[in-house]
């Protein structure tokens, strides 16, 4: 399927978008907690986005001026972002908002940078992704690749509080203060949850299952096939 010019206009568009409430973003985060924004999953999920964001921009500018479509790479990489960014709105939504308690949907949804980092970019940057970057279509694999910066934040917070090294920065990784049954609920609940948001997202921005591009293969090389086994030789 094609990418029509205005869905890579607007699609250019939200990219450019992003990264001016990035910029916006970041200084916020930097004069809350300084260098300690790094350890949340929001602030580098947001920034791996801007990162992709940014590539998007490039090469869709680009296509615009070529009638290409965006590298395959470039598309997997803005999906990876997009995973990333729907899994800490869900999460914000179902599981950290009801924590902090009265206001917590408006403290964390609306305001500082929470505003973009946990509301705006996520749902253009989605938006963007299911309505004007559809092209190139993505593998089925592709939502295995999607799991990878979620399992290396995980894996990496994980580590740092069972050596005690940070704490939290999330109320599930608090490791010492809930029993290990807890924990393990919590990392169940979060990993299948993101996988669950990979598939719906790989479905919904137009995946393809390998099995059909297989089965077109197989349809075209069977009539390659038929059309020379009834092609009349010469005498």
């Amino acid at each position: 399927m094609k990418t029509a010019r205005w869905q890579k206009l607007l699609s250019l568009l939200c990219s450019l978008l992003i990264l001016y409430w990035e910029s916006v973003a970041l200084p916020m985060s930097w004069e809350g907690v300084g260098s300690g924004m790094f350890v949340f999953y929001t602030e580098n999920s947001n920034l791996f986005s801007a990162a992709a964001c940014l590539l998007m921009a490039v090469f869709q500018a680009a296509a615009l001026v070529t009638g290409n479509e965006v590298p395959p790479w470039v598309k997997l990489l803005k999906y990876m972002s997009v995973c990333c960014l729907m899994l800490t709105f869900l999460t914000v939504v179902f599981a950290l908002a009801p924590i902090y308690g009265p206001g917590g949907y408006s403290v964390l949804l609306l305001t500082s940078s929470m505003l973009y980092h946990h509301f705006l970019n996520p749902a253009v940057a989605f938006l963007a992704l299911v309505l004007f970057e559809r092209s190139p279509r993505l593998p089925r694999r592709a939502v295995a690749w999607a799991m990878a910066p979620t399992l290396l934040y995980g894996a990496a917070a994980l580590a740092l509080n069972l050596a005690r090294v940070i704490e939290g920065p999330y109320p599930f990784f608090r490791i010492y203060e809930q029993p290990v049954w807890c924990s393990c609920l919590w990392a169940a609940g979060l990993l299948g949850g993101s996988a669950l948001i990979n598939w719906t997202v790989w479905k919904a921005s137009g995946g393809e299952k390998e099995g059909r591009r297989l089965a077109a293969f197989s349809r075209k090389s069977g009539a390659k096939s038929v059309s020379t086994q009834t092609r009349v030789p010469r005498v």
